[in-house]
């Protein structure tokens, strides 16, 4: 066990790829874990793979691009456990499409679930943070697009990019209690474990060949950052946003 033992963590999206790799990772540094996603059946799945590392586990599905599910996320998991040290906002989507046949309902999805939920998580767990005196940590997560577009995304990146915005002033409000926010910022991350759909082996090639490190990124670098923002030794880091790309944001293509 590592220096998170004692402390439990609320992950969002956490029966796949980035989120389910970070609750992993977070529970064999020692953390207790909840684990929240939209299929009941995932949830459990996830919970039994965690308390395999000997932590334990909770599961509460939740859909939060309902944002009723996610004041009912925050709600059931206090009411679950003792305290929450740390929150984890991972879960995101983009449903892709130009931005002027961009719908209202899909406006309303992929806010809900990138900026809104996680919000609403924050604002929930910092109250009881703050009550607690716990010296606790959020974690937030944006995207690449939120500085260099993605192609028809522009709800998803703007989302992001005030994703990045609220960890700042978060982290201004909430320092004064010793509480710490941060957000990672993941790259190409082709192979996350259990994704829908990896690259295909062309568009992973370009990506190889314009990351300057040398190879495209995976689940274990991203859940790596979100560790160390979590640990006791990093309680005088806050308001940071942390890009995790192999310098590919420092390239510009030739070819």
């Amino acid at each position: 066990m590592g220096d998170l033992q004692g402390k439990i963590a609320l992950v969002t999206g956490s029966t796949r790829g980035l989120g389910r790799t970070t609750a992993e990772w977070l529970g064999k540094d020692g953390a207790s874990v909840i684990v929240s996603g939209r299929e009941v059946e995932a949830v459990e799945e996830s919970v039994q793979a965690i308390k395999a590392l000997g932590v334990q586990a909770w599961g509460v599905p939740a859909d939060l691009a309902r944002i009723e599910d996610a004041h009912q996320l925050a709600e059931t998991a206090l009411a679950m456990v003792p305290q929450v040290d740390i929150l984890v906002n991972n879960a995101g989507m983009s449903i892709r499409g130009r931005f002027w046949e961009v719908s209202d309902a899909d406006w309303d999805y992929q806010t809900n679930v990138n900026y809104r939920s996680p919000f609403i998580l924050a604002q929930q767990m910092a109250k009881q943070m703050i009550e607690r005196e716990i010296r606790g940590r959020i974690v937030n997560f944006s995207t690449i697009g939120a500085r260099a577009c993605h192609t028809n995304a522009l709800v998803y990146d703007s989302a992001k990019g005030a994703v990045e915005t609220m960890t700042r002033n978060m982290a201004y409000e909430l320092g004064p209690y010793g509480i710490t926010v941060n957000c990672v910022v993941p790259g190409a991350i082709p192979d996350r474990p259990g994704a829908i759909r990896n690259f295909d082996p062309d568009k992973r090639a370009y990506y190889v060949r314009h990351i300057p490190i040398g190879r495209a990124g995976c689940a274990e670098d991203i859940a790596n950052a979100v560790r160390f923002f979590c640990q006791p030794d990093a309680g005088f880091i806050s308001g940071e946003t942390l890009l995790i790309d192999g310098a590919h944001s420092t390239y510009l293509p030739e070819d």
